[in-house]
């Protein structure tokens, strides 16, 4: 999304002109010779060197005030004040100290819009400025994603596995216990059958066999495998 930029610094910073400083030497003889002149930087050779050393930055001479919007949003936009300028061209040692910031901008701006990702926000526009003094600062545009970020669609897919786990796990503990109740009625039921067989067959009374479908390792006789699920007598009443 193309920023329209808010940008006079043609006007900011004609005042500061080059100035020419022209050294001269004494010779023996008492005469005085040209040895030197030094052309000074202005704050619009700065301007000029830092578009050109980063080349891939949108950078502009202009006082930021809030609201100001200014640059592309597919590159990193720097707003610096005028008069800071005209102090970076004059002191090389400020001049090398900003261009260290200047150059970290851009990793700052893909993690801004790393961590607005995360949240489901997508940054519009983003942009940095220099204030006259030398302070930093920063604004964004972002608006809030329709569609969910993959952090996000990560995190309820594991928050949704995690469920699935539980209800799995909770349903595992609630058969095995209907089985565990099943299991103590049926060993009641077979009591009572087989105090019922020997007191009607006597020393004929071989026992008695009750199968429950919960049994997960009951031995199935053969010729019953069709009746497996059903509750009933298996009585061998061979004298």
């Amino acid at each position: 999304m193309a920023m329209e930029i808010s940008n006079n610094y043609s006007s900011y910073v004609s005042s500061y002109t080059n100035t020419t400083d022209n050294k001269k030497k004494t010779t023996e003889s008492g005469t005085t010779t040209e040895t030197s002149s030094t052309t000074k930087k202005t704050a619009a050779d700065e301007l000029s060197y830092l578009s050109e050393k980063y080349s891939n930055y949108s950078i502009v001479a202009a006082n930021y005030t809030k609201g100001m919007q200014y640059g592309s949003s597919s590159t990193v936009n720097v707003a610096i004040s005028p008069q800071f300028l005209a102090k970076m061209a004059s002191d090389p040692e400020l001049e090398k100290e900003y261009e260290k910031n200047i150059a970290a901008m851009q990793e700052c701006d893909e993690q801004n819009v790393r961590q607005a990702a995360a949240g489901g926000w997508h940054v519009a526009a983003q942009g940095w400025a220099i204030d006259k003094d030398g302070g930093i600062s920063k604004w964004s545009i972002v608006q809030k994603d329709d569609t969910k970020s993959h952090l996000q669609t990560m995190s309820e897919n594991a928050e949704k596995i995690r469920k699935q786990n539980e209800e799995k796990k909770q349903k595992k503990a609630e058969l095995e216990e209907k089985r565990q109740a099943n299991r103590e009625e049926k060993k009641k039921l077979q009591e009572k059958l087989d105090e019922a067989g020997k007191d009607q067959f006597d020393d004929k009374w071989k026992g008695v066999v009750v199968i429950s479908k919960d049994d997960e390792n009951a031995a199935v006789p053969k010729a019953d495998k069709d009746n497996a699920g059903i509750t009933g007598l298996n009585m061998d009443l061979k004298a």
